[in-house]
């Protein structure tokens, strides 16, 4: 269990750098059945060609989607349920937040592809409207694999500058999570994904929540730095 102390530290970080990285979250027995289930499926994806992502290009992202938790998939439905997603999640946020089947993202980023632009999750109106993403990390993730950069305290700036799709960015923070690791990051970060230059598999699993009375439509539309898309039609939106 999480103690007090613990919490109130998990909370100030998350609250002031607008992330938490929790290590050994799972343990090396549980992970071994998650990443036959990604295996399996993402490997009747690529038999099915079933990777367009219908990003338009200019937003340099590249990724292949799947939603376990909506399929009723069994593995993915006792990691949604999984105690110290529970108890983290509470830490970092408080209690009484949303989360629902329809806000599971997972994603592979395509091999020798873009990764994943700089972007927000949501548009920037308001620091206190904020989805808080949950990741987990069923592999090692090398720098050749594709980093998770973050920039600390960006979710207090407002929208993300204008710019390029994966220069750097000043105080950006580069992580390679270990497997197990989960990451705990609000939605508003600037934060993008390098690409993936191994050949293997890199995947991320994201459930997604909202702390108390935050609307849970936030993340249909995405801000990037050189425009936003809105992901309900699938068509670029002024934002």
């Amino acid at each position: 269990m999480t103690d007090n102390k613990v919490s109130s530290d998990l909370r100030r970080h998350f609250d002031e750098q607008g992330y938490v990285v929790c290590p050994n979250v799972l343990s090396a027995a549980e992970l071994p059945r998650i990443n036959q289930e990604l295996d399996h499926h993402y490997g009747l994806a690529e038999r099915r060609h079933n990777t367009h992502n219908l990003m338009p290009d200019k937003y340099g992202t590249e990724v292949v989607y799947w939603n376990p938790v909506v399929e009723h998939n069994p593995v993915f439905l006792e990691l949604f349920q999984h105690p110290r997603l529970r108890e983290l999640t509470t830490a970092c946020i408080g209690p009484g937040y949303t989360e629902g089947a329809e806000h599971t993202l997972v994603m592979l980023s395509q091999f020798k592809g873009q990764g994943q632009a700089w972007h927000q999750d949501c548009p920037a109106d308001n620091p206190r409207q904020f989805n808080v993403n949950r990741l987990f990390y069923t592999r090692d993730v090398s720098l050749e694999d594709g980093a998770i950069v973050i920039v600390p305290g960006s979710h207090l700036r407002g929208r993300i500058p204008a710019g390029g799709n994966q220069e750097s960015m000043a105080g950006e923070l580069v992580l390679t999570p270990q497997a197990g690791t989960l990451v705990v990051l609000n939605g508003l970060c600037f934060h993008r994904v390098t690409p993936n230059q191994s050949g293997r598999p890199r995947i991320s699993v994201n459930f997604r929540a909202y702390q108390a009375g935050v609307p849970t439509n936030l993340t249909e539309v995405g801000v990037y730095r050189n425009g936003a898309m809105d992901f309900r039609k699938w068509q670029e939106v002024d934002k």
